[in-house]
C-alpha cells in the first residue's frame, strides 16, 4: 500500500522545495499540487490537455496521471479526493508513499481530515511553515505585473498584506488541528530549517514518515520519481542540495511599512513557529 504524504500550509513556503528533496528517496513519488488539476465546472481531461509532466511526457501519455486523463471523458469532474486515490490505485504500491503538495488554503482546508478518516495510518501530513512576511513578500512579487497593469495603490498592498496574513493563519491552524487530533500523523517543518539544514530534515522526516528507508541527496531528481503537473517553475529544474539557499529577499527588499499589515494579525503564531 502506497501512503500519501501530504504537505499542508500556505502557499509560497517552499512546497516544491520540500517535495522535491523528498525524492532523494526512489520509493517516494512527488505528484505536486493535485488539487491544481480540479477546475470547478471543467472535466479533469481539459485541464490536463497539452500540460507537461516534469518526468519529461505529456500528461496523457505518463505513467502516473495517464489513469487521470483516460478516465476524464467518464468523469463530470473529479473531486481532490477521488483524484488522488486514482492516482494512488493507478501507482499499485510501486511506491512506499506518494507526495500531494496541495496544501491547505481556504479551499483545502479539509483535505487533510478527509484523507485521515479515509486511509487511517497510511496518510501523514507534514504542515510546512514559512515566515508570514516572506510569505506575503513572495505573493506581492507575484502580483507586482498584475499591479502594474492595474495601476494597484500602496491601499491595495495594505489589504493584500491583510488577507495573507489572515490566510497563512487560518491555512496553519487547520493544520494544527488536525496535529492536535492525530498527533501521530503530523509533523511539522520549518521552511528555513529546511533550506539551512536539508539532510537533518530529511532524516527526521523519514524516520518519523517512511522509516527504514535508504535514501540519498546526491541522488534526487534521478531516480524518475517526479511527476509534478503544477507547482512552482523550478520544479523543472535539475536541483542539488548544494544549491539549496534560503530566500531572505523580504528582509532587504520589502518596505517596512508593509509589515504593519502582517504582524499584528500573525503575532501569536509567529511566536510559536519562532519566528521573532
Amino acid at each position: 500500500m502506497t501512503k500519501l504524504v501530504y504537505i499542508g500550509g500556505y502557499g509560497h513556503s517552499g512546497s516544491t522545495l520540500l517535495e522535491y528533496l523528498l525524492t532523494a528517496r526512489p520509493g517516494v513519488v512527488a505528484c505536486g499540487e493535485v488539487v491544481s488539476s480540479i477546475r470547478r465546472g471543467t472535466k479533469t481531461r481539459s485541464t490536463l490537455k497539452n500540460k507537461e509532466c516534469t518526468c519529461g511526457q505529456m500528461a496523457e501519455d505518463c505513467p502516473v496521471w495517464s489513469v487521470a486523463y483516460s478516465a476524464a471523458d467518464r468523469s463530470p469532474g473529479w473531486t481532490h479526493d477521488r483524484l488522488v486515490h486514482a492516482l494512488l490505485q493507478q501507482l499499485n504500491g510501486r511506491y512506499a508513499g506518494m507526495v500531494d503538495s496541495s496544501k491547505t488554503a481556504w479551499g483545502g482546508l479539509s483535505s487533510p481530515f478527509r484523507f485521515r478518516r479515509d486511509m487511517g495510518s497510511d496518510f501523514h501530513l507534514i504542515h510546512l511553515v514559512r515566515d508570514p512576511r516572506a510569505v506575503f513578500w513572495s505573493v506581492l512579487k507575484q502580483k507586482r505585473r498584475r499591479a502594474r497593469r492595474h495601476g494597484y495603490t500602496p491601499l491595495h498592498h495594505g489589504l493584500l498584506g491583510i488577507w495573507t496574513a489572515l490566510a497563512w493563519s487560518v491555512a496553519n491552524l487547520s493544520c494544527e488541528l488536525l496535529g492536535l487530533i492525530h498527533p501521530h500523523a503530523y509533523v511539522r517543518v520549518r521552511y528555513e530549517d529546511l533550506a539551512q539544514s536539508p539532510a537533518a530534515v530529511l532524516q527526521s522526516l523519514y524516520a518519523k514518515l517512511l522509516p527504514n528507508v535508504q535514501w540519498n541527496l546526491d541522488e534526487i531528481g534521478t531516480s524518475n520519481n517526479r511527476h509534478q503537473l503544477h507547482g512552482n517553475a523550478m520544479r523543472f529544474r535539475q536541483l542539488s542540495v548544494a544549491e539549496v539557499r534560503e530566500d531572505l529577499s523580504w528582509k532587504t527588499e520589502m518596505p517596512e511599512d508593509y509589515l504593519r499589515f502582517v504582524m499584528p494579525i500573525s503575532y501569536l503564531l509567529r511566536r510559536r513557529y519562532g519566528y521573532r
